[in-house]
């Protein structure tokens, strides 16, 4: 029978192989879930509410003698539709986070071999024993992760397999710290090749030199000495140079499918937000004054959020031999890190499988910046070229 391993399912995992045997269990972020149970049956108590209330029919003695009110209140949609939506959005939470709750996969590692057992949320439970002689590598790789309008870059280092239902997990973040440190001593440790997937397909790399610097690593590379005007760039990017700095920025903004996604939540979440106000004292009637005007200001933000991330570019100046990298907003840079020559152990250009995008990744031994994640992978490589020369100079 085929078996079927799914993606690695959480956010946070580490298998800490200094003692062995050792287990770790790879599984979504239980308080995570809680909380969106608790969110969830919140929905269902209110649906359930408002389907009471309109059931109710007839009327007491005490309200026949109470004058009837003339203020029109008009809503976009019925009482009992709006129960309707809060009973399937509360049922819709639930599933998904017991469907997360249940599945869960567990990893052994006894210094020799690799037991995983998959605990699916339908199906039984189905587990394998691999040899660690058998992997290909210890692989690190970048996978963007939405959850709504909220999205973060998970860092994985995985044991690779040619057979992808053997891939396993050896540390999870979506904290880009050490990671190139971690990559590095899982590979000494195991003695396998840290390897990575770019825009030229697998790549592997040698332990030892990565403990060396990207401009001990570059030395005696042929590239050209006037790179600007041998390796032209494509229009979707501008480099400007003025004495001795180097500025490259993005033309315009890049719109792709996830920008496409984004546009479309601002939306749904602006004609949420525009009903909240058109019918505020209809919706005042069932649910708290303080809770209603806070749905609004967490519908606002999150408008707001997501309008900025779309609205926001990336630029890099390359000044007295450091990379300084900025955020741009309508006009208003943001400086968000400041990396030394000295300091970078790699410059890469990854591939994301799960969103077919490409980043120029810059990485040293304490962080991970990922810029211009809307381009072409020429694009990138041309940048990752210019900053290469401006580095051997």
């Amino acid at each position: 029978m085929k078996q079927n391993f799914r993606e690695h399912y959480g956010q946070k995992f580490h298998l800490k192989i200094d003692n062995t045997p050792v287990a770790a269990t790879d599984c979504f972020s239980r308080l995570f879930l809680i909380l969106g149970l608790f969110l969830g049956f919140l929905f269902l108590v209110l649906g359930s509410y408002l389907i009471g209330f309109t059931t109710l029919s007839g009327s007491t003695d005490f309200e026949r003698h109470i004058a009837q009110t003339t203020i029109k209140i008009h809503s976009l949609v019925s009482t009992q539709t709006f129960s309707y939506i809060m009973l399937l959005l509360g049922f819709g939470i639930v599933f998904v986070c017991i469907f997360h709750l249940f599945r869960r996969k567990k990893v052994f590692f006894d210094g020799q071999k690799i037991i995983v057992k998959d605990h699916p949320v339908f199906g039984k439970p189905h587990s394998f024993e691999e040899s660690i002689s058998s992997y290909t590598g210890v692989r690190l790789r970048l996978k963007f992760c939405q959850y709504g309008l909220l999205n973060r870059n998970k860092f994985i280092i995985e044991l690779y397999h040619d057979d992808p239902e053997k891939i396993v997990p050896l540390y999870i973040s979506i904290n880009p710290k050490h990671i190139r440190s971690l990559w590095r001593e899982y590979a000494l440790k195991l003695n396998l090749q840290p390897i990575h997937l770019s825009e030229k397909g697998m790549v592997s790399h040698s332990p030892q030199d990565m403990d060396k610097s990207y401009a001990d690593r570059i030395k005696g590379w042929d590239l050209p000495k006037d790179f600007i005007k041998t390796k032209q760039h494509t229009n979707s990017i501008i480099c400007k140079q003025k004495n001795d700095k180097k500025l490259i920025k993005a033309r315009s903004i890049k719109f792709d499918a996830y920008s496409t996604l984004n546009l479309a939540i601002i939306a749904l979440l602006s004609i949420a937000l525009s009903y909240c106000l058109y019918a505020h004292t209809f919706i005042a009637k069932y649910i708290s004054l303080n809770f209603l005007l806070a749905l609004d200001a967490l519908l606002l933000t999150l408008i707001v959020y997501s309008f900025l991330t779309l609205m926001l570019k990336d630029l890099i100046l390359i000044h007295k031999k450091r990379i300084i990298v900025f955020r741009k907003l309508f006009g208003f840079a943001i400086q968000d890190a400041v990396i030394p020559f000295e300091t970078i152990t790699n410059i890469d250009v990854p591939f994301s499988p799960a969103t077919s995008r490409y980043c120029l990744q810059i990485t040293t031994h304490k962080q991970t910046i990922n810029i211009f994640n809307k381009h072409a992978a020429d694009d990138l490589r041309w940048i990752r070229g210019f900053i290469i020369c401006e580095m051997m100079d």
